[in-house]
Order: C-alpha cells, then structure tokens, then sequence
C-alpha cells in the first residue's frame, strides 16, 4: 500500500515501496513574516525534521515553499530534487545550506526514486521559475502544479489526483488604492479567472480527484488582518468556491482533507483517511496568539533609515544588470518611505534617474513601502517579489494599467536570466492559425500557449491570466498594454463578430 500524506499549504509526503519523498515542507512565516500556513500545521513538524526521508522534492524559491529555516532543520544526506531553472537558483541555495546531492530535472525529465515510484519535473517554462511534480506510484499519477502554471500544451494527462492552487497568491488588487467598488469588482474578476484556469487544468489532466491545495495564506500580524477577510479578497477558503467546481467539473471527485490526513492508495484506487482532531480551518485570534513571537519579530529592532544615495546606487545596479531587458525603456515613479519621498526615473535613457528638488512630476507608479522594507532591500536581504507578497506596501498606478517592463524589473531584475526570458517572449515569432485569423502562438506576459485561447466575439482571451485583445488589431483591451501580433485571415470569420445582444 502507499500514501500520500498532506503536510499543508502545498506539502506533502509521499511513500511507496519502504522509499519516502518530502514535498514542499513549509511551517515558518514567510514573506517578511506575513504569512503562515492556513490551518496550522506547527504540530506536525517534528514528524517532519526526524521523518527519515530518502527524497526531498521544493519547487520554487518562494518562502511558502522554499523554507529555509525548515530545511536548515533536514540531513544534508537526503537527495534534494528541484527543477532546472535557467537562474540556477534552487541549485545555488541548496548547496549554500550544505545539501550535498542536488539534482536538478529538466522539464518533463523523470527520475526513478525506486522500483514503481518515478517523478517527472514539469516547468512553467516562460520566464516564471516555478514547477510542478508528477509523482508515478505503483501506475497511480499523483500531480502536483502546487501554484505553477505549466503551459496547457505541456499539461500530462490521465491524472488520478491533481494537487493545484485555488486560491490567490497575488498582491494584486489588494494593495492598491482602489475606491471599495472598483476593488470589489476587481477582486471578483481575479477570483473568477483563477477558478476557469484551474477548472481548465482539471479537464486537460483527466483529473479524477482533486485535492485543493497551496493557500490561501494567514496573515496573523494585526497590522495586516483585513487580508484574512475571505469575502474581499482574492484569498478565498475552499467552501467558498467548492460549489462551482463541483458544477463546472461534476465528474472530478476532492478529497477535502486538513494537515495531517492522508490518502491511502491500494491496487489503484484511493481512499482519503482524516485523522481525529484534524481541522480544515482556524479560529484567528488563537492562532494568533500561539505565533505572536514570530510575526513579532518583524517589528524587532528601531525603524532604519534609507538614504537618496543608497537609493541612486540601488537603482543604479539594477539597471545595470537589466540594460538589455530595459533596452530605451522610460518610466516615472515614486518611492514613499515613512516621511522621504523620492521621484525616480528609472529608464537607459535618463541619466539622472533619481531627481530630488526639482519641479514634481506625475509618477505612473506609486509605491508606498516603510523604511523597514525598503531597507532590507537595498541591503538584498529581500526582494521586491517578497515585499510585494508581504502585503506590507501600497501601490497606486495612474494609468490603471499593468506594466510589465516594470515589475518584471522590480520582481526579475535580481536574477537577468529571466528579465532575459521575458526579452525573447517578445521577440517569439512562431504563429499559429485559428478561427480565420494567424496570431503569435504565446502570450507576451507569461508565455501561455495561445492554441488554448477563447476566441469570440471579436476578442482573444488567454487562458492563463486572461488578458483580451481586439482579434482584428491585437490591441489589448483589458489587464495591460501590450498588444498581440494578428494578421486577419479570413474577414468573415465569426469569431469576428461581436455577439448579438438582445
């Protein structure tokens, strides 16, 4: 018999023939101790550290996966897996923590833990570094995407249980200064398309069960409580949403089931055991309360200080290391920490990005961070990336629109080597041909494969963040700015005309 163990959030711990593989253990706060794990799962961590383990399997570097304190905690023996990222990241952190196997897979590469257990390593392959792990047991095909968005083309199929995100894991609309009815609005329009592309990943692996995994997250520092409201964000617990998956994939069985409970399998079918006392949610303030000294820690120590020079010298390097990424790019900002202001502008083309007593302008972005924050950046104790995530900044955009060169450089920019990825999607000219029409074959945000697009109605929607363009000029209409290469086939194409309403 083997099982499938859940640990909570997106860890698991899979055993099969005597061989036992660790998957994504995360137990301390992450994100500048701004999330922990929804429910509480602090009770299985000695399970964890002395659990004996001959794989260890993290999929990506961010802290709700990669937990460093965690895995601070592991033999330095076991066999690390991770994927191969063109960073090189995982493999770099692993080794600086003394790990001394570490390999790394290739996407859809596959590696044979013991007789009848094999992993195959599946890659969002655009310029995100994330992956998924498809685990075979005994002919049983366990898929974990975690929060990894594989391209639909490159989905495996025949799954027995899928393991996927369902809920948000995004600073995006929740942080900016939307007035409450517009942020209502967008928060719905983020929740919705997260639930069609899960439904979508559902139905492209033959999912026969599914186990609603990776988030949502808890944020237990009072200072950032409204985000634990599941109405009014973007972070919704399963019962919310169990309803319309059951109607959007009626023949998809969940396995509903809390950290600690576990999936027996025999001869081929599976059979979901909760243990006594297990939960499936958490009363807040108690948990609060049991945490309180490490999200404290957060606020250990005086408020820091920032200055214009370590500002012009951060901003300075990197542009620098992202030359080719900004090419003649221009954009204006502002960067509001505690009572300093600064007007940057960041761009190839501006020799003096920082300005400061000179007559304001209008930024495009506005970022309002502590001096906390800021000044773990500067100092590269954390990124943009987690900051953003922490939840513990403010940003006001005007235009309302997403710029992708932007935050690629403030999310990317530590690492060129996807700042360079993001540079050769929008250079990509492979073409595909449908509904009348010959359109890029993947999308310039993240690389999607556009054969999966909905094309109607005059508009092209991608599946994955479902950016819409006008599918006579690719002009993009909804989500950001960049438009899609579509040459018109077939002017009478229906997928042209827009429906008639009535």
């Amino acid at each position: 018999m083997s099982s499938v163990r859940y640990l909570g959030h997106a860890g698991f711990v899979v055993e099969h023939a005597g061989t036992r593989l660790l998957m994504d253990p995360w137990f301390y706060p992450a994100f500048l101790q701004s999330w922990f794990p929804y429910p509480d799962n602090r009770a299985l961590l000695p399970d964890v550290v002395d659990g004996g383990f001959d794989y260890l399997y993290v999929s990506h570097a961010h802290e709700d996966h990669f937990d460093e304190k965690l895995l601070d905690q592991l033999p330095r023996d076991i066999t690390v897996l991770v994927a191969k990222y063109r960073s090189k990241i995982m493999v770099k952190r692993f080794k600086a923590l003394g790990f001394e196997n570490v390999i790394a897979l290739d996407h859809r590469e596959s590696y044979e833990l013991a007789d009848g257990f094999t992993v195959t390593i599946y890659l969002d392959t655009s310029h995100k570094e994330d992956s998924g792990l498809l685990v075979d047991i005994g002919g049983y095909r366990f898929l974990d995407l975690n929060d990894c968005n594989t391209p639909m083309s490159e989905l495996p199929s025949e799954i027995d249980l899928l393991a996927a995100q369902f809920s948000g894991a995004m600073w995006y609309p929740n942080c900016y200064d939307y007035p409450a009815r517009v942020m209502a609005d967008k928060v719905a329009g983020v929740r919705d398309d997260l639930m069609d592309t899960l439904y979508r990943k559902v139905e492209l692996t033959g999912a026969k069960a599914f186990l609603p995994s990776a988030g949502p997250a808890c944020f237990l520092d009072p200072e950032l409580a409204e985000y634990n409201d599941r109405d009014s964000t973007i972070f919704p617990v399963w019962d919310q949403v169990a309803e319309e998956f059951a109607k959007a994939c009626p023949d998809t069985e969940v396995f509903r089931i809390g950290p600690g409970d576990h999936i027996e399998i025999d001869s081929g079918k599976a059979r979901a055991n909760r243990r006594p006392g297990s939960k499936l949610d958490e009363d807040i303030d108690a948990y609060r309360e049991r945490r309180r000294d490490e999200w404290e820690a957060y606020y250990a120590g005086p408020e820091p200080h920032v200055t214009m020079e370590e500002i012009k010298q951060y901003f300075g390097t990197l542009q620098q290391w992202n030359k080719r990424f900004l090419g003649d790019y221009s954009k204006d900002i502002r960067l509001i920490a505690g009572t300093e202001n600064w007007d940057i502008r960041l761009g190839r083309l501006a020799e003096h990005f920082v300005i400061e007593g000179e007559e304001p302008y209008d930024p495009a972005y506005t970022l309002l961070v502590s001096p906390r924050v800021l000044r773990l950046i500067v100092d590269g104790k954390t990124g943009w990336e987690e900051a953003l995530l922490s939840m513990r900044l403010g940003l006001h955009r005007e235009p309302d629109v997403f710029d992708l060169t932007f935050m690629g450089l403030l999310r990317y920019g530590n690492h060129p080597a996807q700042t360079m990825q993001m540079l050769r999607e929008r250079q990509n000219t492979e073409t595909i041909e449908r509904d009348g029409l010959r359109i890029q074959r993947f999308c310039p945000h993240a690389g999607e494969d556009l054969t999966f697009a909905d094309i109607g109605d005059g508009k092209i929607e991608c599946p994955r963040h479902h950016w819409i363009w006008d599918a006579r000029t690719g002009s993009c209409v909804d989500k950001a700015s960049i438009d899609l290469r579509v040459e018109v086939l077939d002017p009478e194409s229906p997928a042209l005309a827009p429906r008639n309403v009535t």
